[in-house]
């Protein structure tokens, strides 16, 4: 899905990125946002403007949000992450990459993933007005043993593009797995 965010594009940088995992409670309020129904994790993929949000629906009806946004009141700097977490009911996996290809590329890049993402009925991809390339987009994949999603973060202004990989099953279903 594809959708033009009707707010002005604020510049943001890499290094102002924060994570958190977090339980239960509302979440973040989005700009845009699609459903994706999953077995046994349903998501919601969610635009926060020049960041995002994924709620994870477990099996017993609880909720986990991962959200990566700047100015992050609870949670950590992006670049201290962690890479796994196993604990509120899902197995988490998490991974994050900067890279700073240049506004040029950033721009070609922004133009792959809308046409990638808007025909993704997994896809959500957001643009906002005012700065070519200024994309923020999420893209889910359904596992048979939970979810999987990617998310791209472009800031053309700085040339900069991030990267986030995760995954979530629930621990229960994890456990019997293995």
């Amino acid at each position: 899905m594809r959708t033009l965010i009707d707010v002005p594009f604020r510049d943001a940088a890499a290094a102002e990125l924060g994570w958190s995992l977090r339980p239960g409670g509302p979440a973040p309020e989005a700009l845009a946002t699609l459903d994706v129904p999953a077995s046994p994790c349903a998501l919601r993929l969610a635009v926060l403007g020049a960041s995002h949000a994924v709620g994870i629906a477990l099996p017993d009806g609880t909720t986990v949000t991962e959200t990566v946004a700047c100015g992050l009141t609870a949670g950590r700097p992006l670049a201290v992450a962690p890479d796994r977490v196993d604990d509120h009911g899902v197995r988490y996996r998490f991974s994050a990459h900067v890279d700073v290809p240049g506004t040029d590329a950033v721009v070609a890049l922004s133009d792959e993933l809308h046409d990638l993402l808007a025909a993704d009925p997994h896809g959500l991809v957001a643009a906002f007005p005012g700065v070519p390339g200024a994309t923020t987009g999420l893209r889910a994949v359904v596992r048979q043993d939970g979810v999987s999603w990617d998310t791209w973060h472009l800031y053309p202004e700085r040339g900069e593009v991030v990267r986030t990989r995760s995954s979530a099953a629930a621990l229960l279903l994890a456990g019997a797995a293995r």
